[in-house]
């Protein structure tokens, strides 16, 4: 583990003054956060595809057990505090936004489980009240194996969901969680020396 720990703190830099990783990206204006089809006000945009992808890209790869913060990095002379303070609050309503919508769909999720779930079980109970019967007659035979073989398929769908779909959208919502979390600062490019 301390390998993988290295290999880490060798991509990206330790902000020293709370030990969070920081993930970086430098931007040429504030707007470059947000996608550039959305002409929403700051507090309401969505984050830009390719920025969301690279931030939880390179969150996965920092262990949970680190503090996250997202760096921005400026052209010199370009800082603005109001403009910051409005990305941040732009930021965090997109991430409140995406954990509603995760939320959303675990609900969604766990209650199509449970009826998978009774259905399954409902479906094997009425085949097994109908098997010893349906034993005298080829038909009937047949139904009830049908029966049984849909009680387990609901069943198996019940299993899918809950531990596939259902963990990757918690990893997710883990992941938006740590976001929600995590610090946003804006700081300014260092001139070049040779005057670029």
């Amino acid at each position: 583990m301390a390998k993988k720990d290295d290999y880490i703190a060798e991509i990206y830099a330790i902000d020293r003054a709370n030990n969070a990783y920081m993930i970086e990206a430098a931007l040429d204006r504030y707007t470059d956060i947000f996608s550039e089809w959305d002409p929403a006000p700051f507090k309401r945009r969505e984050i830009d595809p390719d920025l969301q992808l690279y931030l939880e890209g390179s969150a996965d790869e920092i262990p949970s057990k680190y503090l996250i913060e997202f760096c921005f990095t400026l052209p010199p002379g370009s800082r603005d505090d109001a403009m910051e303070q409005q990305v941040r609050e732009g930021l965090r309503n997109s991430v409140d936004f995406k954990l509603y919508l995760l939320r959303k769909e675990i609900k969604l999720i766990n209650t199509r489980t449970l009826r998978y779930v009774l259905a399954g079980l409902g479906t094997l109970l009425v085949a097994r009240f109908l098997a010893e019967p349906a034993e005298r007659n080829a038909v009937t035979s047949v139904l009830t194996e049908g029966l049984f073989i849909g009680g387990w398929v609901f069943l198996w769908e019940a299993v899918s969901l809950f531990f596939f779909s259902n963990r990757d959208l918690f990893d997710r919502y883990n992941l938006y969680r740590r976001f929600r979390r995590s610090q946003v600062i804006f700081k300014e490019a260092e001139p070049r020396a040779d005057g670029l």
